[in-house]
């Protein structure tokens, strides 16, 4: 995602195509902007295995800093604003200037919301599972939430309830092993970018941290008291819309474009 802008702005997100949230790409059409945007990729899943959020970071800032241009802020969505308080501190570092942070709907990995999204994957999936499998799924991750208080063994957990369910659906349908087996790896994929997020502390990064907010009750700052929401984040801007459509919410974009101009 490009402009004619010389500088960087770094966007921090999972991306995954045909997901109900709008993405960077739906922004960057909204807003115009005068600089270049660079959304962030993970590792291919063979290089995956046992990295930590601190691996992801310098992976990240690896490619960039070879590109040796200034980074003029660094954007994260969801749980990417954890994400991107350490990208932006370690661009920092290099180039001698801490770029901006802005984050949307800004959260920190939590074993509940990363539950959310499995059983929303699940439902998802109703095309290709059995209304019975589908309850499987939904209870074996309860029991989990229930039994597990590490957030990483906990998706490991999610991973092998998605393995077990989600290997029998696909096979139903005439996918092989392998084909069967790279799905499963994707969506462990977005369960370790969820979950490796409890590596980094943002507490310092989001000090700086503009917030975009939405009006859904459960996302980013909108469970916390105004008393602990302020104390979280330097500025939060609220918008009456849902978190799925932060990033497409033409006053978001016009309200980001100008903090970054």
């Amino acid at each position: 995602m490009t402009s004619d802008g010389k500088d960087l702005v770094l966007a921090v997100d999972f991306a995954v195509t045909g997901r109900p949230q709008a993405g960077f790409p739906e922004f960057v059409a909204l807003a115009h902007p005068q600089f270049s945007l660079w959304e962030t990729l993970p590792p291919a899943p063979e290089e995956d295995a046992g990295m930590t959020g601190a691996d992801y970071v310098e992976r990240w800032a690896a490619d960039v800093l070879r590109e040796g241009r200034p980074v003029r802020a660094v954007m994260g969505y969801c749980v990417g604003a954890v994400y991107a308080a350490a990208l932006a501190e370690r661009i920092g570092r290099s180039q001698g200037e801490t770029p901006a942070l802005i984050g949307f709907d800004p959260e920190l990995p939590r074993r509940d919301v990363v539950c959310h999204h499995f059983l929303t994957t699940m439902e998802g999936m109703s095309g290709l599972l059995t209304p019975a499998e589908i309850t499987h799924a939904q209870q074996a991750a309860g029991q989990a939430l229930t039994d597990e208080g590490d957030i990483k063994k906990f998706g490991e957990r999610l991973l092998e309830i998605f393995r077990e369910v989600g290997g029998a659906a696909f096979a139903r349908v005439g996918l092989d092993a392998k084909r069967s087996e790279e799905f499963v790896a994707t969506f462990g994929l977005f369960l370790h970018f969820f979950v490796r997020g409890s590596d980094l502390d943002p507490t310092a990064g989001w000090k700086s941290l503009t917030a975009m907010t939405s009006a859904t009750p459960t996302s980013g700052l909108n469970p916390l008291s105004e008393a602990d929401r302020a104390d979280r984040v330097a500025k939060e801007i609220r918008f009456p819309v849902e978190h799925a459509d932060l990033l497409r919410t033409p006053d978001v974009a016009t309200t980001v474009t100008g903090l970054l101009s």
